[in-house]
């Protein structure tokens, strides 16, 4: 390479790359370890590490990989770094008191059971100690060996690798043996680096490092004290391939759901919300769900231990909860048939459906005339369901609900509702189930075709409310509702198959940063 080009390389040298060039031009070698040359130059590993990757990139230098083993200390052998060994321990001890009844060693050493037989043990067969008959009781006492040891060799060969944190393995002998048993030792394999100069490395060497002094970072002082006026500053190679930097981005989930809100705002409806935490009585028993109802159970519902029971002060409401759900009232059903229990209606719940939120707008807005018929509602949020997670389910999920009361609402209009809102969202291929809930006559599934799948998919349930469900908040006219799974909807927009890619630790950081967006709307045919 012409003296230029290489000019032009030493302006572009950082300050950690120009300390290590320094290094090899001092001591006139070409290989040297990474760690050697931290602590030769007093730099961090990390510094010297980074400044041979940036050699190695302008190909000034080779980064060479090499596996060796090392021991180091366990987190069981720190205690061990104020403390004495077990065998320590009972050797000062004898020197101190000369003997020591064997009964009284766990007591008087506080040891536990495995720390007492390690030190008898350890001692016993290194000849320091040995057991005697004394006054009808055995006594540990020192050996002539033992009364010369002032130190154990394993002591302070622990007790240096703890220091130095670590050491290179060069052969296993008893001690290291010894002490990887006992649980405070491991041996492990780790990468250590070499930089090697490459020949143009060497040719920049030539040039004279020491004389290019160049500035590698302008401040405020570098401007007044106008060093800069007689220095170089280091030059940046801008066309140079950088790291990208990944923005700030919504959740591909989160865009869904935006979309969702803009769609049923657009159609006219008003957005409603409840909290997470429900009352049984306005999640289940409102709605006309038995009390014995599947559903129920601990083995699908999540319930709170603390509060466990909340309240509801409209007691005429409760009044006729209860008979509809005994008896039927005066709706013309028969109702459940069974006792109603006030105690488990006000159980706290995770919710497990949004329709907890329409009852509670049908209990307040509906039941005290504030607002005026015919009315659209919809919300979008999280629900809690106690079951197995699979490529379709979650234990914590999102749900759209909607609904509309008005004059001839049937089947078709809710069909209609739906159909459009999906087209909307573009998704074309939607079918419709009969399907059986305690709360709604007709009742259908929703399926969506999955085409990443192969397969229709359900992604909702909807229906007409019962005139049981409408009783106690004294609506007549026909209520039309649907509760839509809001992953499920956006697997298909996404062409994903399992939904835990979308939400949870299966999802890929590297989809998120570049997922595109769906095409929510289509040409109408």
């Amino acid at each position: 390479m012409d003296k230029k080009k290489l000019e032009e390389l030493l302006n572009m040298l950082t300050e950690n790359e120009r300390k290590i060039l320094l290094f090899f031009s001092r001591v006139n070698i070409d290989t040297a370890y990474e760690s050697k040359i931290a602590e030769d130059m007093n730099l961090k590993l990390s510094e010297v590490s980074r400044g041979a990757l940036w050699l190695s990139n302008k190909k000034l230098a080779e980064r060479i990989e090499e596996k060796v083993k090392v021991i180091k200390s366990t987190p069981k052998a720190q205690k061990y770094v104020k403390e004495l060994l077990p065998e320590e321990k009972l050797l000062s001890y004898l020197h101190s008191k000369k003997e020591l009844e064997l009964a009284q060693l766990m007591h008087k050493l506080h040891f536990e059971k495995q720390e007492g037989n390690i030190a008898l043990g350890k001692l016993l067969r290194s000849g320091y100690i040995k057991i005697i008959r004394k006054d009808g009781s055995k006594v540990i006492t020192l050996t002539e060996k033992g009364k010369e040891a002032k130190a154990l060799q394993i002591t302070e060969f622990l007790r240096k690798i703890i220091r130095e944190r670590e050491i290179p393995l060069e052969k296993k002998d008893k001690i290291i043996d010894e002490l990887i048993k006992r649980g405070l030792l491991t041996v492990e394999t780790k990468s250590i680096w070499k930089v090697k100069l490459t020949e143009l490395g060497k040719e920049i060497i030539k040039l004279g490092i020491s004389k290019h002094e160049i500035i590698d970072k302008i401040t405020p002082e570098i401007i007044t004290s106008k060093v800069w006026e007689k220095k170089k500053i280091r030059w940046y190679d801008v066309t140079s391939p950088v790291p990208k930097i990944w923005g700030g981005r919504k959740h591909p989930l989160r865009l869904i759901m935006e979309k969702i809100r803009q769609i049923f705002l657009e159609m006219g409806f008003r957005e409603m919300r409840g909290p997470w935490v429900e009352i049984s009585f306005w999640n289940m028993d409102a709605m006309w769900i038995p009390q014995d109802h599947p559903a129920r159970e601990m083995q699908a519902t999540f319930y709170v231990a603390r509060p466990e029971k909340g309240i509801v002060r409209d007691k005429e409401l409760v009044e006729i909860v209860k008979e509809v759900q005994e008896t039927g009232g005066d709706t013309g059903s028969l109702g459940w048939r069974q006792p109603w229990d006030i105690n488990l209606a006000m159980k706290n719940l995770l919710r497990t459906h949004t329709t907890a939120v329409t009852f509670r707008v049908l209990g307040y807005f509906l039941k005290n005339n504030l607002v005026k018929l015919p009315v659209k509602f919809f919300s979008i949020g999280r629900v809690f369901r106690n079951e197995a997670i699979d490529w379709k389910h979650l234990a914590e999920f999102h749900q759209v609900e909607g609904f509309v009361v008005g004059e001839n609402l049937t089947l078709r209009s809710l069909m209609g509702y739906i159909k459009e809102f999906y087209s909307k969202m573009g998704i074309r291929k939607i079918r419709f189930k009969p399907t059986y809930n305690p709360y709604t006559e007709p009742s259908s599934e929703i399926f969506g075709w999955h085409e990443a799948a192969g397969k229709w998919v359900e992604i909702g349930n909807s229906g007409l409310f019962r005139p049981e469900s409408l009783r106690p908040f004294g609506i007549k006219h026909n209520v039309i509702a649907w509760g839509l799974a809001v992953e499920r909807l956006a697997a298909i927009l996404y062409e994903i198959e399992d939904i835990r890619e979308l939400i949870g630790p299966m999802t890929s950081i590297d989809w998120i940063r570049n997922y595109s967006l769906p095409v929510f709307e289509f040409e109408r045919e």
